[in-house]
């Protein structure tokens, strides 16, 4: 009931936070874009991966690298390795600290959690909607080279004419709000209060860095509002499901609500697997509708071939996912 009644609350305080932002998407850009303090967004946009100095988008990416590297070393200590030297030697290095490797084996749910909400938000969510809405950007409203879209709107651009840069969502802030992932993991994954404070202390944290992204992202102009007002509750609800119904973290035959003491390993570099699944089943999407968006249009017509073919992909991509347990009840 706890989780139905969080999930109930988040997606109320997005479609309010929503319908509040929306209605003045242009005039809260121009006051931010004015207002700007310059320092702040060089400290928010600039990255080490770019020879400048750290950035708070590269605090996101060290994360996202650190959960992966600890996810394929935990599916690796159960992988079987025979005839793979380099694998074996690897898995033979892990193995041979008892403890770690139990430690690896005891967190492989949270650790594939981590890793499949991460992909989902910050780069499956981002990519189909953009491709898909292709709203245009604030910056190119106030050049006056495109007119003005709501968030709802389906946008101007076509596939020749990069869909992918479209405003809608924010990408950086659907990157911050991941971190809510690891929130999730220490609330809900674990019975003692010290991880439960600890959880506590990072939300506080997350929710502070990812309004600050957001605010960075509107004040270059990048983003509107309610893009980033999106990507905040549209991450925070997918992390939300993907924890207690995709992979059941915290739920389940594997999970604490059930009485178990830990977590059931599930099978090794599952989490990777999932992962191409869903982009494939998002590639079908973007094929379905971009494909049907030219013909309609007459731009490209001959991409109605690619809705067609984006079906059997669409139900190939649904049925390996739940095959792999994702939103299964076996989970």
């Amino acid at each position: 009931m706890a989780r139905l009644i969080l999930l109930f609350a988040v997606l109320a305080a997005g479609a309010l936070s929503m319908a509040l932002v929306s209605p003045h998407d242009i005039e809260l850009t121009s006051w931010l874009y004015e207002n700007k303090s310059q320092g702040f967004v060089d400290l928010m946009s600039e990255s080490i991966f770019e020879l400048e100095r750290f950035g708070g988008g590269d605090l996101i990416v060290c994360y996202s690298a650190v959960c992966l590297l600890l996810y394929l070393c935990s599916s690796l200590i159960d992988a079987d390795c025979a005839g793979r030297r380099v694998l074996n030697f690897l898995q033979q290095s892990l193995l041979a600290s008892s403890g770690w490797a139990d430690w690896l084996r005891r967190n492989r749910l949270r650790l594939e959690f981590l890793v499949v909400s991460t992909f989902c938000c910050s780069t499956l969510m981002v990519k189909l909607l953009k491709w898909t809405m292709a709203r245009p950007r604030p910056k190119k409203y106030f050049w006056g080279t495109r007119p003005f879209y709501e968030w709802w709107e389906v946008g101007p651009y076509f596939l020749d004419e990069g869909t992918y840069r479209a405003s809608f969502p924010s990408g950086h802030t659907a990157s911050a709000i991941t971190l809510m992932g690891l929130v999730y993991v220490l609330w809900f994954s674990y019975q003692d209060k010290r991880h439960r404070h600890l959880g506590t202390a990072l939300f506080m944290f997350t929710i502070l860095f990812t309004l600050a992204m957001a605010s960075a992202r509107i004040m270059t102009r990048a983003h509107w509002p309610s893009d980033v007002t999106f990507s905040i509750f549209g991450g925070w609800v997918l992390i939300h499901v993907l924890f207690f119904y995709g992979l059941r973290v915290s739920g389940g035959s594997a999970g604490l609500a059930c009485g178990y003491a830990e977590l059931s390993p599930p099978p090794p570099f599952r989490g990777i697997r999932i992962c191409w699944y869903l982009s494939l089943f998002c590639l079908a999407l973007v094929g379905l509708f971009l494909g049907g968006k030219h013909f309609l249009h007459d731009r490209w017509p001959g991409m109605i071939v690619f809705s067609i073919a984006s079906v059997p992909l669409l139900i190939y991509a649904a049925l390996k996912c739940h095959g792999e347990g994702l939103f299964s009840a076996d989970t």
